[in-house]
């Protein structure tokens, strides 16, 4: 016995990655909102914490005007010095490092001494940095608005590299899912077209038949197999003819038994999801047992979580040593499509097999009406019952 994982809820998004998405998109406002946060942060430090400024207006005045060796060197320190580090190249980032701080203090003592120190003559300060030119206090202002903006810019790019490495896994995992898919078409064609070859050197007045619904499977595949999503009444009504199908070629030696109750009207899922499942029954059952064969297909609704029940009767035989390339993919496709939202599980006795998968379904406006060609038996009266909006997997 097998299993994947359980059904649980699906990660819901940080609202600071949403936060930060939206502004990575316009620098001037993310740049913008930073230079003005500081601003104000700064002005209320030197009139209520400190106390070296004489009140808020002037405050805000040198604020504003230190915004110009305080910007110089914050962007220098961000696009001359930083993307060493991003780059690996840690000593060229710390001989950059140890310039840049002469320089940042040189640019920062020259900014107040021909442009703020005069401001305060014959002016009377709670401190004297303000008349001294060369005072290391408010360099420390630098220091922290510089320091600030470099952990900021340190985390965005860390984000930025996040989501790169996301989007490089989404396109993986689109990748991988198409090579499933390409994988099933195939085998579940190739399988229906030797049927319709057995039945065709009989010379069986049911070959027509065979070719009419062969031609909704095919119809299916090509205009609703590359979905990502279609109505689960179309997914029941490709199992209805694949099964009408067999039941053609097996004859009275196969007793088939299917059941589809209380499925919603508006559920969705992966299209060819559910027909491999069928065609491993058919494989490993009716195909190998010479006498009769018995194939049992369930599918309900089991709390919040469809469920889809597979029995076929065997030859005695040890349990196998691997699954076939039919079940492969399913896991694989499980596990791409609903991650942590599926239970799958096999079971092997010695004259039975059994699949047991349940899964949260999508949720689709309405059914789409069945292709063209198909002769599918009319869907029970319980497919119209109330259905419960579960999380979409795409």
């Amino acid at each position: 016995m097998a299993q994947t994982s359980t059904l649980a809820a699906p990660p819901s998004t940080p609202v600071l990655s949403q936060v930060l998405r939206a502004l990575d998109a316009y620098f001037w406002l993310r740049h913008g909102l930073f230079w003005l946060v500081r601003t104000v942060v700064l002005t209320w430090l030197v009139t209520h914490v400190v106390h070296v400024a004489l009140n808020g207006r002037l405050a805000l005045r040198d604020m504003l005007l230190l915004l110009v060796p305080h910007v110089l060197a914050t962007y220098a320190l961000l696009y001359s010095v930083l993307p060493a580090l991003w780059q690996g190249q840690r000593r060229r980032f710390l001989l950059l490092l140890a310039a840049w701080f002469p320089l940042s203090v040189g640019l920062h003592h020259a900014f107040r001494y021909f442009v703020l120190v005069p401001l305060y003559v014959g002016v009377q300060t709670p401190l004297p940095d303000a008349h001294i030119a060369l005072a290391p206090g408010p360099y420390m202002l630098l220091v922290v608005t510089a320091g600030v903006a470099a952990c900021l810019r340190v985390f965005r790019q860390w984000r930025q590299k996040e989501l790169d490495n996301g989007r490089l896994r989404q396109e993986n995992y689109r990748a991988e899912l198409q090579l499933l898919k390409s994988q099933i078409h195939p085998h579940f064609l190739f399988n229906t077209l030797n049927n319709l070859y057995a039945l065709t050197l009989r010379q069986s007045a049911q070959a027509p038949e065979v070719v009419d619904r062969l031609t909704g499977l095919l119809q299916f595949v090509v205009e609703q197999g590359a979905a990502p999503l279609v109505a689960l009444s179309d997914e029941v009504t490709l199992l209805r003819n694949y099964l009408a199908l067999e039941q053609l070629r097996y004859g009275g030696r196969l007793a088939l038994d299917f059941r589809a109750e209380g499925l919603p009207a508006t559920g969705g899922i992966a299209p060819l999801l559910l027909l491999p499942l069928v065609e491993n029954a058919f494989k490993h059952g009716a195909a190998e047992q010479m006498g009769a064969a018995r194939i049992a297909v369930v599918l309900s609704m089991a709390g919040h979580g469809f469920t889809c029940v597979i029995t076929n009767t065997k030859n005695h035989a040890p349990p196998a040593a691997s699954a076939g390339i039919g079940l492969r993919n399913v896991r694989q496709r499980l596990e791409l499509l609903y991650p942590g939202r599926h239970y799958f599980e096999t079971e092997e006795l010695p004259d039975s097999y059994t699949v047991r998968l349940t899964l949260q379904l999508a949720e689709v406006p309405q059914a789409t009406p069945a292709p063209a060609g198909q002769m599918a038996t009319p869907a029970p009266a319980g497919v119209r019952a109330k259905f419960l909006a579960f999380p979409s997997y795409s």
